[in-house]
């Protein structure tokens, strides 16, 4: 069961990289969205990695308000992925990230932060 929350964003700890988030959005008590997400405030820097949408969710904005909300709550900061784009995401990443410093392109971590593995 998904727990009812006062926010649209469920912030939890990734369950697949050792420190790293999960920002996910909770729609009729089932995740919708999900993208496993960090951080490092002294470079300024974030990394996103495998968004998920339900496929009853694909292509109504839901991946591209989740991002825009961690952006939102780190203005300045360039965003990135650690790894490259498969050929049928690259229109989703260029989409979400036109106009966002970074743009989502590949960037390996800094010392700062774990690459989550």
């Amino acid at each position: 069961m998904v727990p009812q929350l006062s926010t649209p964003w469920q912030d939890t700890i990734s369950g697949e990289r050792i420190g790293w988030r999960q920002r996910a959005a909770n729609l009729g008590g089932e995740c919708a969205f999900a993208v496993d997400y960090q951080v490092c405030r002294r470079c300024r820097l974030g990394w996103v990695e495998q968004p998920y949408t339900t496929p009853e969710y694909q292509r109504c904005g839901l991946a591209a308000a989740g991002l825009a909300a961690l952006r939102a709550e780190h203005p300045g900061f360039a965003w990135h992925t650690l790894g490259g784009h498969l050929a049928d995401s690259r229109a989703f990443w260029a989409a979400v990230g036109a106009g966002v410093e970074g743009g989502y392109q590949q960037r390996y971590v800094c010392v700062h932060v774990s690459p989550g593995g």
